[in-house]
């Protein structure tokens, strides 16, 4: 039997148990958690271990950074006494990037940076990984196969950290908005709320289902929903009166700005 790679998982909050979920069969998992209660109920749940920061760093070549902003700098100062030259450090911090750890690790530190998103907690995320100037090709690769039990991944420059932000990382906000807005839009027609929502997320699910196994772009599916003079017609004339395309670029654009003004 292979003997499964050691991970620790620094911090244990919603994300950093979403990532547990979808590891802890592959690897073998240490948690440090702070929180006494959340680290029991993380223990009782993944049958894990739980330590120390000292001993999670000793026991694994692997470490995943998932703590709250506010208490990031206090872990890289902790491991930057810690860590040795085989570590492979993996943040999962927004707007942290790596330079700004390789300031306070050293030059070399091995730092994997990534945007994972929320729908990561039920294993179908979405993960940006980008290496910093220590790690290597490798380390990349071995970060897509962590977070792919967790979804699927692409490896990026850090370059592009600020747009994957606003496309990915803050996406889910945007599909839930736009589920929101489709359902009241349905309720307004005289529709149930129960129909309004069984009708609006099988709709959403079934098209994306189609466009993922299709051979046809989206807009391509598009076209073949509409006919002239049809229904859809008349709805999409109101999108595109409205400017909807506009919207969404100009959405899109003010996140990745905002990105950019809170990194460090």
């Amino acid at each position: 039997m292979k003997t499964k790679q050691k991970i620790g998982l620094i911090g244990g909050g919603n994300m950093g148990a979403a990532i547990l979920a979808g590891i802890v069969k592959d690897y073998t998992v240490t948690v440090c958690e702070s929180d006494r209660k959340r680290a029991a109920v993380l223990k009782r749940r993944f049958r894990v271990s739980i330590g120390s920061l000292a001993e999670v760093v000793k026991n694994s070549r692997i470490l995943i950074v998932a703590v709250k902003p506010q208490n990031f700098d206090a872990i890289l100062i902790q491991l930057k006494l810690l860590c040795r030259k085989e570590h492979v450090i993996i943040s999962i911090a927004a707007g942290i990037t790596s330079r700004y750890m390789e300031k306070r690790l050293g030059a070399n530190a091995r730092i994997i940076r990534t945007m994972p998103n929320l729908p990561a907690q039920v294993g179908q995320g979405m993960t940006a990984v980008c290496k910093g100037g220590g790690a290597t090709v490798a380390d990349v690769k071995t970060t897509c196969r962590i977070f792919n039990c967790v979804g699927a991944t692409v490896a990026v420059d850090e370059k592009w950290m600020d747009a994957v932000t606003a496309v990915s990382g803050s996406g889910p906000a945007y599909v839930f908005h736009f589920v929101e807005m489709f359902t009241n839009a349905a309720r307004a027609l005289g529709l149930d709320e129960k129909l309004s929502r069984d009708l609006v997320a099988q709709t959403l699910r079934g098209s994306l289902d189609l466009l993922e196994q299709s051979k046809e772009d989206a807009g391509t599916l598009r076209q073949r929903v509409t006919s002239k003079g049809g229904t859809t017609q008349a709805a999409l004339e109101v999108f595109q009166k409205n400017k909807a395309d506009k919207i969404f670029k100009e959405a899109l654009g003010s996140a990745k700005r905002r990105a950019r003004e809170l990194a460090k």
